[in-house]
């Protein structure tokens, strides 16, 4: 069963013109990635600070391993880094209704 994955982030001030261009250079790489369904990425209308990911993979383990390569080569430390707050994670299941 596919494991939707949806995490929100609040973009520092001034930052988001800089995020959105990390994005275009980082997500052809999440997209490439074993498990990989789909990425869409929308921006809050009435927060634009708030930057929101929806996310379709194979299993939650394979988001996860994605996520240890994300940390382990730094991408993740990058992205903290332009952000104001953590990244909340949440993994969900498709109801087929």
């Amino acid at each position: 069963m596919t494991c939707h994955v949806i995490f929100k982030m609040t973009v520092q001030d001034g930052r988001f013109d800089d995020l959105r261009s990390w994005f275009v250079e980082q997500l052809p790489g999440t997209r490439a990635f074993e498990g990989n369904v789909s990425v869409e990425v929308v921006r809050d209308q009435d927060a634009p600070n708030t930057v929101v990911f929806m996310e379709k993979w194979n299993s939650r383990k394979n988001f996860e391993d994605y996520l240890a390569w994300r940390t382990e080569t730094g991408v993740v430390a990058e992205l903290a880094d332009m952000l104001d707050g953590d990244i909340d994670f949440r993994y969900h299941d498709s109801l087929g209704v």
